[in-house]
């Protein structure tokens, strides 16, 4: 299978602040991201930045930061990014990852930040399903890097939306 590669941005579309502050609380609520310290730091229309630090008990036996922190930050920005993408809709809609596709490119020195982006072409099919069906399907690119900008992992993310009332007709 070949790697994934993460494009220039593309995206740069702001989101209202509330609508900012929504997503990112949204997934600073999540227990295990604020365990490990993931937050997230901007969020637009199908894009998102966040960070990790580099704490000794999240490190592995290379003194590196651990796969799982990188995982974690890469889940985490990828669903702000989703969240950006579909803000209008989270209140009535469940989000859930449906696949991470990891490829850890270098050991990880140094607090770690991520980018996640949606694949522009893909962003307007993506809304209309939603609005038509109440689902949509979006995948989103993922690099992050590590204390000396060095890109330590990219990722792949599939993301699903279903609007309640979908799942209440069910």
């Amino acid at each position: 299978m070949p790697q994934p590669t993460i494009p220039q941005p593309t995206l740069q579309a702001p989101l209202p602040p509330q609508a900012v502050q929504a997503v990112k609380a949204a997934l600073h609520n999540i227990p295990m991201n604020a365990t490990v310290g993931v937050t997230i730091t901007d969020v637009g229309v199908g894009w998102a930045t966040g960070e990790c630090p580099d704490t000794p008990a999240f490190q592995n036996h290379l003194g590196t930061i651990h796969a799982g922190a990188q995982f974690l930050l890469a889940e985490a920005v990828s669903g702000a990014a989703f969240g950006g993408a579909f803000a209008a809709h989270f209140a009535s809609a469940v989000p859930l990852i449906e696949r991470l596709d990891t490829h850890y490119v270098g050991r990880a020195r140094g607090g770690l930040t991520a980018r996640a982006e949606a694949r522009a072409a893909e962003l307007p099919a993506a809304l209309e399903a939603y609005k038509t069906e109440g689902k949509a399907r979006l995948v989103i690119d993922v690099s992050v890097r590590d204390g000396d900008n060095k890109e330590v992992m990219r990722a792949v993310a599939h993301w699903y939306l279903r609007s309640m009332a979908t799942l209440r007709s069910k």
